[in-house]
């Protein structure tokens, strides 16, 4: 085998080696519960839309409104509530 092959080959096996500790996967585990509160977040607001169009009150889907949705829950979704109604 000639140098190059082996530096791959020892390239790889680092890498299943680091990909195999559990800690490797901690940042990971990290976006995935980040993207997944932002998912949440833009279905509450989705859901809250439908239900106070009746009303004619909109909070608009946007990055701040559904960061804050998504990672303070409806107590988040209560203080947008407020902000929209009584500051804005």
């Amino acid at each position: 085998m000639d140098s190059i092959t082996i530096g791959i080959v020892i390239a790889v096996a680092g890498l299943v080696f680091i990909l195999m500790n559990q800690a490797a996967w901690n940042w990971v585990r990290w976006i995935g519960w980040a993207v997944g509160n932002l998912v949440i977040g833009s279905i509450i607001l989705f859901l809250f839309n439908l239900l106070a169009e009746s009303f004619s009150f909109e909070i608009p889907i946007n990055p701040v409104t559904v960061t804050v949705t998504g990672f303070l829950g409806f107590p988040g979704l209560a203080t947008l509530v407020i902000i929209k109604q009584f500051i804005l």
